[in-house]
């Protein structure tokens, strides 16, 4: 799905306020809002062991989720088409790793209330847009 010179514009610019102060806060938000399913944590090598109530402050998930929010900004940086190589570079790593696409997918849902909560509700149609695309292309890698 393609989006719109205001679909990217309404993404950018929520962007900006979902990942203040910084990716790795931002993206320990996420993760621990995806990580409260228990099929996913058990994906999770680094913190499948660790009890979901220790999780928050945790190093490695804090790491993990600086990590997928970069990828995340090279996407959305690079939606002139730049930006898929990032996608195409995860894909291959969670193909390899044996991560199903349905698994992916939950992480939809946490980045959509990570946007609610940093008052960016109203993007969520471009941010639906912008994940499809995502997925588009994460899928054609296999």
């Amino acid at each position: 799905m393609s989006l719109s010179a205001a679909d990217k514009k309404i993404v950018t610019d929520s962007w900006g306020q979902v990942f203040k102060p910084s990716f790795r806060e931002a993206g320990e938000k996420v993760f621990l809002k995806l990580l409260k399913n228990e099929s996913i944590k058990a994906n999770f090598k680094k913190f499948k062991d660790i009890p979901y109530s220790q999780l928050a402050g945790s190093g490695v998930v804090r790491d993990h989720g600086e990590k997928v929010l970069q990828v995340l900004d090279d996407f959305i940086t690079g939606l002139d088409g730049s930006g898929e190589e990032a996608v195409k570079k995860v894909a291959r790593m969670h193909k390899g790793e044996g991560i199903p696409h349905d698994k992916i997918e939950l992480m939809k849902p946490a980045i959509l209330e990570v946007l609610d909560e940093a008052g960016c509700g109203g993007a969520k149609g471009a941010w639906t847009k912008l994940w499809d695309r995502f997925m588009a292309i994460h899928r054609s890698v296999y």
